[in-house]
C-alpha cells in the first residue's frame, strides 16, 4: 500500500517531540506514522532546516492512495477471478479514470494481490458442510491414543499408464517433440481399482478388485481382508473401522453383516475424502510407481508394483 504524505502539523509536531528529548517510538506512536519516517524528518530538518519532503522525481502515480482500498475491494469484493483487462474496465467504469494494463498490473501489487493457481475443493452442499462441522466438534478432543485406535480404508484406482501432470524436461530449442522430451498419453489406459487399509500399527493387505464394486463383493472384502485385519491389529476389540459413505459401503448385506461380526463403524460425514489419511498413502503409491524405471507392461504388473510400492 503506498506510503500517505505526512501533514505540515505532523512533521511539526515530530520536530517539536524531537526538540524536547523525546524517543523516536514515543515521537512515532503520537504522531501516528513508523520510527523511519520520523527519522527520516528529523534527518532532513537537521541537515536542510526544513521538514518538506524530497521534490518527487517522475509522473505522480494514477491511482492515488486514497484509492487503493477501493481498488482492492472492488476486485476482492466482486470477482477474485477477474482478468487484468476486465479489472480494467470495472475501474474505468466506475471511475472514469483510463489505466494501462502495466497500471493495472502494478496497483494490484501495491495493495497486496497477486495471480495465483486456483486452488481445488470438492463442492460441497450447505448439509454436508454442517455435516463436517458437527463431525468435527465431536472428535476435536480425541488424542493421539483414540485416532490410533482406527483403522483407516478406501478404494483407489491405479493405471498402467500415469498422466504426468507437472513433469519438466532438460531440452534444446526445436527439441520439443522429440521422443524422449514428451510426456506419453494415453486415452482409456487400463487400469484396476485396489481396496486398502492402515492403521497406526501398520499397513494392511492391498487388495485388487476384478469386478466392479457392489454390496455383495465389498462384504466379502470386509469378510477375507478386513475384518482378519481388526483382529490381528486389535484383539481386544478395542477399534474404530473407517470406510466413507459409498453406496456398496452403505448397502444392506454390508451394514448386516458388520452388525453380525459386531464391527465398530466410525462414524463419517459425506463428501470427505480430505478427512482420510490414507489418501496421502494413495499419492505415496502412486509416485513410487511413476518414478519406477520400468513401468508396468500389463496389468499383473501393475498388480505386482502397487503391491510392492
Amino acid at each position: 500500500m503506498p506510503r500517505k504524505e505526512l501533514t505540515e502539523a505532523q512533521r511539526a509536531a515530530i520536530i517539536y517531540g524531537h526538540s524536547r528529548g523525546d524517543s523516536y517510538a514515543q515521537i512515532a506512536e503520537r504522531v501516528g506514522c513508523g520510527r523511519t519516517t520520523v527519522f527520516d524528518t528529523v534527518k532532513r530538518h537537521v541537515e536542510t532546516n526544513s521538514t518538506a519532503p524530497k521534490r518527487r522525481i517522475g509522473r505522480p502515480r494514477l491511482v492515488k492512495a486514497s484509492q487503493c482500498n477501493r481498488f482492492k475491494k472492488m476486485v476482492t469484493k466482486k470477482n477474485r477471478h477477474l482478468t487484468v483487462n476486465k479489472i480494467q474496465t470495472l475501474w474505468q467504469k466506475k471511475t472514469g479514470q483510463i489505466l494501462s494494463i502495466r497500471t493495472v498490473r502494478r496497483t494490484l501489487g501495491l495493495v497486496g494481490l497477486k495471480s495465483c493457481i486456483t486452488r481445488c475443493k470438492p463442492l460441497i452442499s450447505p448439509k454436508n458442510i454442517e455435516a463436517r462441522l458437527a463431525w468435527c466438534k465431536e472428535h476435536e478432543n480425541w488424542t493421539t491414543n483414540d485416532w490410533s485406535k482406527v483403522l483407516w480404508s478406501d478404494e483407489s484406482t491405479f493405471s498402467q499408464f500415469q498422466q504426468l501432470r507437472n513433469s519438466r524436461v532438460w531440452r534444446e530449442p526445436g527439441e520439443e517433440w522429440l521422443l524422449d522430451c514428451v510426456a506419453k498419453t494415453v486415452k482409456h489406459s487400463p487400469s484396476r481399482m485396489h481396496w486398502g487399509c492402515f492403521s497406526r500399527q501398520g499397513v494392511g493387505p492391498i487388495v485388487p478388485l476384478r469386478s466392479s464394486i457392489t454390496g455383495k463383493s465389498y462384504t466379502e472384502t470386509l469378510r477375507k481382508y478386513a475384518l482378519p485385519t481388526l483382529r490381528r491389529m486389535f484383539p481386544n476389540g478395542d477399534y474404530w473401522f473407517q470406510d466413507d459413505n459409498a453406496p456398496p459401503h452403505r448397502s444392506k448385506v454390508a451394514t448386516e453383516f458388520c452388525e453380525e461380526k459386531i464391527v465398530y463403524s466410525l462414524s463419517w460425514p459425506a463428501q470427505s475424502p480430505d478427512l482420510n489419511p490414507i489418501e496421502n498413502l494413495w499419492v505415496e503409491i502412486k509416485k513410487s510407481i511413476r518414478n519406477r524405471k520400468n513401468k508396468p507392461r500389463n496389468l499383473t504388473e501393475l498388480e505386482k508394483f502397487v503391491k510392492s510400492a
